[in-house]
């Protein structure tokens, strides 16, 4: 008997922090060793089978680029290596930058066509990341939306910086940490409520600011909630939250938004944001983006299918709560509270 042929077509998928390894059958095989690397030189065997065409490495760990190669056995002896393919490891429902361009080639059907360069790609691929993030928030409403921070009032401070990452986090304590650690960086903002005692116990949900009727946000005024807020209102201005009229002292804002999202520059690097598949999105968009690139390519069909991706989030977003649906407006309308919501003026929440 001679040594089995090679292993052919090996492949690499991942799903829910494995991977699983298939290749074709190869002429001879009574059993495969799958090897296993980081480097991609480096290899040691990570297991041996019988006569199957696939393999999981279970948990191998989250955002560690793997490599795999598979060689065929029988009596006689070892057959060449296969071919090295590899794959990073993702928490579930979510994909590395290498997995995402990989799959957005497949679908522009440009997997070995370097018109497009692998930097192209990555740049399309975060444009596309930050669409869906959008798109996400604006159906949603208050997706993304689970970062606090608690903004402690002085009675002389309107003006309060957002939060950048790195250094600023309105002077208070971000609370998901415990520590004056910086909250994570804002992108958009989801709503503001103040703290309408100094136990806190009780929150009025702030309206934005309209310019248009600035001169009625004077403190004190005439007309007030039942809680005796007087027609306090918030807007954002260059990087930084502005209250008006200036809170009282021992008050506390609370600020909610959705924090920047996470630039992918690496290939391990792995998304937070795909909940439900929506990656997809991210994946057709991507090939569209490079399809564009190249004039006359007919891509008519990605198109179809980011309208129907587009339709389906907005159609899930809708779906989840049947029972009160939300209404995304500059001023939300909460109907549990006819209408009218906590805050004089009619609305009941800020909205994005």
């Amino acid at each position: 008997m001679a040594i089995p042929y090679q292993p052919q077509n090996p492949a690499a998928e991942q799903a829910d922090g494995n991977i699983l390894i298939t290749w074709t059958p190869a002429l001879g095989a009574t059993g495969y060793i799958i090897q296993r690397s980081t480097d991609g030189i480096n290899f040691s065997t990570l297991a041996t089978v019988g006569q199957v065409i696939q393999y999981q490495d279970s948990l191998p760990g989250i955002g560690i680029m793997y490599y795999y190669q598979i060689a065929a056995t029988n009596v006689s002896g070892t057959s060449p290596y296969s071919s090295i393919v590899q794959m990073v490891a993702a928490p579930p429902a979510e994909m590395s930058l290498y997995e995402l361009r990989l799959r957005s080639q497949q679908t522009a059907n440009r997997e070995n066509d370097n018109f497009v360069t692998t930097p192209e790609w990555n740049a399309f691929i975060r444009l596309a990341m930050y669409e869906l993030y959008d798109l996400l928030i604006t159906s949603y409403e208050d997706y993304g939306a689970s970062s606090i921070v608690y903004i402690n009032t002085n009675g002389t401070t309107s003006l309060y910086p957002l939060p950048d990452g790195a250094t600023n986090y309105f002077g208070g304590q971000y609370p998901s940490i415990g520590t004056s650690d910086p909250a994570p960086a804002f992108y958009k903002l989801a709503g503001i409520d103040l703290g309408i005692n100094t136990s806190n116990n009780a929150w009025v949900t702030l309206l934005k600011f309209d310019f248009i009727e600035r001169n009625k946000y004077v403190y004190p005024n005439s007309t007030s909630t039942i809680y005796g807020v007087y027609n306090m209102r918030y807007r954002l201005m260059d990087g930084n939250l502005f209250i008006i009229p200036t809170p009282a002292g021992n008050q506390q804002l609370r600020f909610w938004y959705a924090p920047r999202l996470p630039a992918l520059l690496q290939d391990q690097n792995t998304t937070n944001i795909g909940i439900s598949g929506w990656l997809r999105y991210v994946i057709v968009r991507s090939a569209k983006y490079a399809l564009n690139k190249e004039e006359g390519t007919d891509a008519a069909h990605l198109d179809a299918e980011l309208l129907f991706l587009k339709q389906r989030i907005e159609q899930a977003a809708q779906n989840r709560d049947y029972g009160v649906a939300d209404t995304i407006s500059n001023t939300r309308v909460d109907p549990l509270y006819g209408g009218n919501g906590f805050a004089s003026g009619g609305g009941g929440n800020a909205g994005w």
